[in-house]
């Protein structure tokens, strides 16, 4: 009486219509709540031991929340065939992400001692045939599936090992967290974070945190003061972009578009650049407190508590902690 595919479609729909009355992504957030203050208490004595310091620490909590998120999409697998249109632009852009995410791990795992002895043993083909074969039972519904996702982690394991190293990826991290937003956006049942037109203001809200905070650690990263523009003129510029920002708020809310959350993201970044530029100088580890606080909203938003732990630790090791009203005075 009902075949495969009505059971399939029914189950979908009803894991929905659950998540949708009460967020996933929320209750795990809240129920992890003690790991992670256990993780705040605790963690910074732990990956002292192995290695980490004030020095590296922004090294490596940009490498291993690339790795966790490359493995978390990895394991999650392509399953391309629940994507709501057929001509989706998600598996291309997924394909980028891994990209991305292998070029930041390969370039930071060959900083380690043991990479050099690993590649003159013969472990390091069974190595890369385990991550190949990972990659292609992640993507087995489709051919070009797989072939597009070994092409990302080839290419970008090629790239990744001839850069330079010692280089902070903080920046491309920032973007391939900010574009992990939009993606939740465009195609939210895809990551089992709700249903597109019938988000709930935790879903929204969650979504907005993430990409503020995305462009927040780019703008204080690269953006500095200045204190170059006249009062008047920055007043009146200001008050300007804060229309744009909450005319563009109301209408995200109202219709959940990704031009329009883009466009967000992008006033708000304005409204940032402006005030610091204005400013003669900033607070202090605004930018270190911003990326902290991106990894812990992404590992939140996609349940993933790894990431949001590695958020959190890095958290630990940054001094003179910034208070909210230092960021909201920047909008």
């Amino acid at each position: 009486m009902l075949n495969d595919v009505l059971v399939a479609t029914t189950a979908v729909s009803s894991f929905n219509n659950a998540a949708l009355l009460s967020p996933l992504f929320l209750s795990v957030g809240i129920l992890t709540g003690p790991l992670f203050f256990i993780v705040y208490l605790y963690g910074k004595d732990f990956v002292s031991k192995l290695g980490w310091n004030n020095q590296n620490a922004e090294l490596y909590s940009g490498g291993l929340s690339a790795l966790f998120l490359m493995l978390w999409l990895l394991f999650f697998g392509g399953n391309y065939a629940v994507i709501r249109d057929s001509m989706s632009v998600l598996p291309l852009i997924l394909g980028v992400v891994l990209f991305f995410c292998m070029i930041v791990v390969s370039n930071d795992i060959i900083q380690f001692k043991f990479f050099d002895k690993l590649c003159k043993s013969k472990l390091k083909w069974l190595m890369l045939f385990l991550i190949l074969l990972g990659t292609v039972l992640s993507s087995m519904m489709t051919w070009w599936g797989i072939l597009l996702q070994v092409s990302a982690v080839l290419c970008g394991a090629i790239i990744g090992c001839r850069l330079k190293r010692n280089h902070s990826w903080v920046s491309m991290v920032s973007w391939i967290f900010g574009i992990m937003a939009v993606l939740i956006l465009m195609q939210p049942e895809y990551f089992r974070f709700g249903q597109l037109g019938h988000l709930t203001m935790a879903h929204l809200f969650m979504v907005v945190l993430t990409g503020f905070f995305a462009i927040t650690t780019l703008i204080t990263r690269y953006v500095k003061a200045h204190a170059a523009i006249h009062q008047s003129a920055f007043v009146k510029l200001k008050w300007l972009l804060r229309i744009v920002a909450l005319l563009a708020l109301i209408l995200f809310v109202s219709t959940e578009s990704v031009p329009v959350f883009i466009g967000l993201l992008m006033s708000i970044g304005l409204l940032e650049a402006l005030s610091i530029y204005h400013n003669t100088k900033t607070a202090d580890n605004m930018f270190r407190q911003s990326w902290a606080a991106l990894i812990i909203c992404l590992g939140v938003m996609i349940i993933c508590p790894v990431i949001s732990a590695i958020g959190i630790i890095y958290l630990t090791f940054v001094s003179n902690k910034v208070k909210i009203k230092d960021f909201l005075r920047l909008l």
